[in-house]
C-alpha cells in the first residue's frame, strides 16, 4: 500500500474511479508543486457501511450493519499509519 504524508499533501476531494472494480479516487494535491495524485479505494464487488465522500454513486452497496462495520475496522486497523493518507485510510474513514 502506498502512503502519502498529510503534511505534504492536501485532500482536494473525491471522484469516480476509472480503475476496474474501484469505487472512488481520493484526489490529493502535493503542497510543494501542486502535483495531483489519485488514490483509488473501495471495491464495487463488496458492500460498505456508508458513503461519506459526498458522491454516493453506489447506494445499492450500502449495508448499514453495525456488527460488520466493527469487524471490518478491527481487521483493517493495521493498514493505517498515523499522519498518512492511503487507500486504507480513505476506505476506513469514508466508507466504513
Amino acid at each position: 500500500m502506498t502512503y502519502y504524508k498529510k503534511s505534504e499533501y492536501k485532500l482536494i476531494g473525491f471522484e469516480k474511479s476509472n480503475r476496474k472494480n474501484a469505487m472512488y479516487n481520493g484526489v490529493l494535491e502535493r503542497k510543494t508543486d501542486k502535483k495531483i495524485v489519485r488514490v483509488p479505494f473501495g471495491s464495487t464487488e463488496y458492500q460498505n457501511y456508508h458513503d461519506l465522500t459526498g458522491l454516493n454513486l453506489y447506494p445499492h452497496l450500502i449495508h448499514g450493519d453495525d456488527k460488520r462495520r466493527r469487524l471490518y475496522k478491527i481487521r483493517h486497523q493495521k493498514d493505517l499509519k498515523s499522519g498518512y493518507y492511503s487507500a486504507g485510510f480513505f476506505s476506513l474513514n469514508f466508507l466504513w
